[in-house]
This record gives C-alpha cells, structure tokens and sequence, in this order.
C-alpha cells in the first residue's frame, strides 16, 4: 500500500476540489452578456427623419442642383445611397429616385378657397364679343295678362277672336375684367422644388373664380356684375322680419316667410346660402307649439347627430360671400337657373420682357365676364298680393 505523504494528501484534496468546481459550472446557469447592436451609417440615416438635411428646403437645393447637372451634393449622395440599397435604382426620377425625408413629407399643402356658388348653377353663356344682349320676358304681374300682355279669352262659338301680344325686354351683358399680376425672380423659378408656375395659375385662378362668385351675389352692376342679392336687382325680394323678434336674429318664422315668396317652379331648384354667422340662430331655431316649441334645424338626436345641411328640403350652403348676421343677405334663398353669366375663360400669359434687368418673369391673369339676373321685376301672382321672385333676402330691420 502506498504510504500517504503530506504532498500526496495536498495533491488528492487539490484534485477532489477540482472536480467538484467542475460539477458546480456544469449545472450553474448560462448568463448571456449584453449584446451591443452596431448600425452602420446607412441605417442610422435611413431611421432620421430628415435624411441628413438641415432643413426641407436644404433637401430640395440638393435636388434641384442635382437635377440640373450642378453635381451631386455629399448629403444626397449619402441619402440616395441609403435608399437605393433597399428600394430604387439610383438616380432614375421615374423611380422616385429623390424620396422626399419622412419629417418634411407631409409640408407642401395650401388652402382651398370656397367652391363657386353661383355659376354651377346659373344659365353660362361662352362670349366671343365684349357685349351680348338677350330678349328677356316683361312678366310683372299674371292678375290680368301673362307675359307682359298675352291675354287668353274664352271665345265663344263664331265670335272674333281678340289678338294680344307679349311684351319683351332687353338683358346686356358688358365683359368686365378682373386681373392679378405676379413677379417671380428667375432663381425661384430654377431652384423651386414645385412648378412655379402651375402653382401660380392655381391660386390665381381660386382667387379670381372667388371674387367672381362674389360679384355675382353681391356686385353692383357698376364696372362688375349685378349681383342677385344687391338692392340693385329690380326682381329682389326682401322680406320683413317679425316685429319684436329681436336684432342680430333668425327665427324659424322668417324662414317660413321667405319660402312663401319664392315662385312655386323655382322651389325645386333653389338653395339656401348664408354667411356662417348665422349657424348660432339656425341651431337655436324653434317653432312654437302650443305652450312650447320644437326645434326646427336639428336632428331628432339633438347635438348628438350632425346639424341638417337643409332648410324646406332644399340645400343649405354657408359661405363668407354672404353678409354679416344683422344684415340684409346673411341669408338668402335663390333659384340661380334664373341668373345668366357671360364670359371669356381665365387667360395667361409669361412675360420675360417687363422685367429683363432684374432677373425676374412676369405672370398675368385676365378674366372678362358679366352677370345678372334674367327677371326684370317680381312678379304678381294671379291670385295674391304677396309677390313672387328668385331672389329673396330677410331684412335687417330686426328689433
């Protein structure tokens, strides 16, 4: 038998502590170290927003330079090359080889103006001379004639008949002119990353198809058309309001007073059109019912279901072309088939010339037009009083 020494006793206990170190780390568990994610410099661009770029317009200088063959700037290199590697072929603008960044994606926008009013629905008439004049009916009053003298008799068997005839007037329009005048300097037009100037035929073009439908509601007729809500207008109705009923006020028995003044066949053809001030008085409407009253504008659901765009059936239209609440026209119900409008289309023209030296083009916009309406006075019914038009207006003596 092997005798023990002490360094063979050290070296048995040295193996045996050894072994079971070795036992421990078999069953201990596996912590796995934090893992540190490395980007690369494509996908660190790719997740900002804005591409690299200082600022949208920077974005769009590098485009166009690009565009123009003033070389590549080391930003949109850096971009396009990001996004080339995922998507599109680099370069090639029918691939949307230049994306615009996420952040500035969504900053090209611009405000609508109102949509026309007026002429959708009035009688248009393309003009290739500076006048035209119509033949309109003389139809004042059916209590004895119509038309302005046709008479019907009841002839009895062999009797003569008796002639009459109507009478006519006269309706002229006169082009008018609107126009709006634009410099742009040279630089905008060949650095801008949108097309000048479709963008400037746009907006003049909303700008002056606004002012127009205002002339045809409110114009004076004096160097611009006869709006159908002017006090020039011979066939304008304009109703009382109810005594006591209170200033800045609409109530529902003012809208059961206008609607009894338009011509029965006009009814099927008319719309409401009032300035948005008058939305508070509409909202609060209510007819009386015995001791109470009912609301008339809203829905059965109250404020909880949008408001009815209707008033009587027919569309109701607001819009800033109407007149403060108070004043005569902050509502108003028309039948604008009786309404005619002549006029040549928006023309435009580019002018280099005007202001050569100072780098700069020039775009004009002209539009020649006329309108008015086609009843040359109200007309009295064959049975009634009250007299009938288009074109009806509530007062704004409201006390």
């Amino acid at each position: 038998m092997e005798e023990l020494t002490a360094e063979k006793i050290a070296e048995i206990a040295a193996s045996a502590a050894t072994q079971a170190v070795d036992k421990l780390n078999e069953t201990k568990p596996q912590i796995t170290p934090a893992v540190e994610v490395l980007k690369d410099e494509t996908e660190k661009l790719l997740e900002d927003g804005t591409g690299g770029f200082k600022s949208f317009g920077h974005f769009c200088r590098d485009v166009m330079r690009a565009d123009t063959n003033q070389g590549t700037s080391e930003n949109l290199h850096k971009y396009q090359s990001a996004i080339n590697k995922t998507y599109m072929e680099e370069g090639d603008l029918s691939q949307g080889g230049y994306l615009v960044p996420a952040e500035f994606g969504g900053k090209i926008d611009s405000r609508a103006l109102e949509m026309s009013i007026v002429k959708p629905r009035a009688v248009v008439t393309p003009m290739a001379s500076n006048r035209i004049t119509f033949a309109a009916d003389v139809d004042a009053t059916h209590a004895t004639s119509y038309y302005g003298g046709i008479i019907i008799y009841r002839t009895a068997e062999l009797g003569q008949k008796t002639e009459s005839k109507p009478t006519y007037g006269q309706i002229a329009l006169t082009l008018h002119k609107l126009t709006g005048l634009c410099y742009t300097s040279d630089e905008l037009l060949e650095d801008s990353v949108v097309a000048i100037e479709s963008e400037l035929t746009r907006k003049f073009s909303q700008a002056i198809s606004f002012v127009q439908d205002d002339d045809f509601l409110n114009g004076t007729g004096v160097n611009m058309a006869l709006g159908a809500l002017n006090a020039g207008n011979p066939s304008l109705i304009t109703v009382a309001a109810i005594g006591g009923q209170g200033a800045n006020t609409i109530i529902a028995e003012n809208i059961r007073d206008m609607w009894a003044r338009m011509y029965p066949s006009g009814q099927s053809n008319a719309i409401w059109v009032a300035n948005i001030e008058t939305f508070p008085q509409l909202f609060g409407m209510a007819m009386a019912v015995g001791a109470g009253g009912v609301p008339v504008w809203l829905p059965a659901g109250g404020v909880s279901g949008s408001p009815y765009q209707t008033l009587m059936g027919r569309p109701l239209i607001f819009t800033e072309k109407c007149q403060a609440l108070g004043t005569a026209g902050d509502i108003a119900l028309c039948d604008f088939s009786q309404y005619r409008i002549g006029e040549k289309g928006i023309q435009t023209a580019s002018s280099i010339h005007i202001k050569f030296d100072y780098d700069m083009t020039a775009f004009r916009f002209v539009l020649r037009y006329d309108g008015q309406p086609t009843w040359l006075s109200t007309l009295t019914p064959r049975r009634g009083t009250a007299t009938l038009s288009p074109f009806i207006v509530l007062n704004s003596t409201r006390t």
